[in-house]
């Protein structure tokens, strides 16, 4: 379990064994009755009453990733479930999306540039504090590694089964343009 609040934010998450006694939400519906297992999560808004987020489990990958995210939009928040991401309004619960990356297998804050980068097994995409800010094109055919991010560009590394060899991209984090990755054909 990850649990990541680099950028500032208006609410404080607790992530909990079980059920509490405030009002519960359940994503990816949104709705307050009934839905699937899924993390935990008390949300308290810096003004407003505290409620609950059941987030549903990825049902891709059991490797998927666990974590609990601030972002560059100070009053929402992202939780990650077994490779499943939701971004949720801390103010309103019913005002949420779904990470468009299946399975989340790695998470970046990047505070330099204000994005959160979030890593499936083929393509990286980053939201700003307005949703998505770039999308790169496909990294990898399966699985890559992040090797190193700076307050710049991120890099990585891949297997190219073409070229049976291990191969490396870049990515610049202003504009998510790559340098490196497979090439379609």
């Amino acid at each position: 379990m990850i649990i990541d609040l680099s950028f500032q934010s208006s609410y404080s998450l607790e992530v909990l064994e079980k059920l509490g006694t405030e009002e519960r939400y359940y994503y990816p519906s949104g709705g307050l009755y009934g839905g699937k297992d899924g993390l935990i999560v008390k949300v308290t808004p810096s003004k407003g009453e505290s409620w609950i987020g059941v987030f549903a489990f990825g049902e891709i990958s059991y490797k998927g990733l666990y974590g609990v995210y601030t972002t560059p939009n100070h009053d929402k928040f992202c939780v990650i479930s077994r490779g499943a991401g939701y971004i949720v309004s801390a103010f309103n619960p019913n005002d949420w999306e779904e990470v468009n990356s299946i399975p989340i297998m790695d998470v970046c804050s990047i505070k330099s540039q204000s994005i959160i980068v979030f890593a499936d097994f083929t393509d990286l995409i980053a939201y700003g504090e307005n949703g998505i800010k770039w999308h790169t094109e496909r990294i990898a055919y399966d699985s890559f590694k992040i090797t190193e991010v700076t307050d710049s560009y991120l890099r990585g590394q891949f297997w190219n089964i073409r070229n049976e060899a291990n191969e490396t991209f870049e990515v610049d984090l202003l504009s998510g343009s790559q340098v490196g990755g497979i090439k379609e054909i």
